[in-house]
């Protein structure tokens, strides 16, 4: 199990896009994130998939301003020459997809942030609610303000337990929400103003 800071961008995509979109906006923001600089086309290869549905989750992601794309032109080079001039058939496209930090992170200034905290002033019965630890040997539980101090899964993109079992061994279970009658969408909901909220933005402004 790979571990990070929870507090990093890629960690807090991770968590919104398991929250609220589909397994396919998963696997594709894991296929972005995992590349770095990836086509349309090599996402519809890899999974199979044709380019119009592949489109439709990008181009949702894209909307929702959680992933940017470029658009880059490639030539056919004609074998003629004609007056000394290399003739050009038509060209085409690739749209290539890639994960913005700056972008992202100012979206999430300017736009989880409040909508998130306007669901949860709408959810107010909720405010005591904690992560607990299935692990039968570890049983941890966390409130939600200890959250920042958590590490992520970067793989499943929830919370791990950090506690210190026998012989300095990390227990790394991943956590579940502890109190009855809560939704797993309003935990999720906490965990990214949590998150929102520990990331350091003045290394993230926007330009321009």
């Amino acid at each position: 199990m790979n571990l990070k800071s929870s507090n990093l961008p890629e960690d807090t995509l991770r968590i919104i896009v398991r929250a609220f979109f589909s397994d396919l906006h998963i696997i594709i923001v894991d296929l972005i994130l995992r590349d770095n600089y990836i086509t349309e086309y090599s996402i519809s290869t890899e999974l199979k998939l044709s380019i119009d549905r592949t489109r439709l989750v990008t181009n949702n992601l894209i909307n929702e301003k959680l992933i940017n794309f470029e658009e880059r032109l490639f030539k056919n080079l004609n074998s003629k020459i004609k007056l000394n001039k290399i003739i050009y058939q038509k060209g085409f496209k690739l749209r290539y997809l890639y994960f913005d930090k700056i972008s992202f992170v100012y979206t999430i200034k300017k736009k989880f942030r409040i909508v998130v905290s306007r669901c949860l002033r709408e959810n107010k019965n909720d405010s005591n609610s904690f992560l607990l630890c299935p692990r039968k040997i570890c049983n941890k539980i966390y409130e939600m303000k200890e959250t920042k101090k958590l590490s992520v899964d970067n793989e499943k993109g929830g919370f791990v337990c950090t506690n210190i079992l026998n012989f300095n061994i990390i227990c790394g279970s991943k956590l579940i929400n502890g109190e009855k009658g809560i939704s797993t969408k309003i935990i999720n909901l906490k965990i990214i103003k949590t998150l929102a909220e520990s990331m350091d933005f003045s290394n993230y402004r926007q330009i321009g």
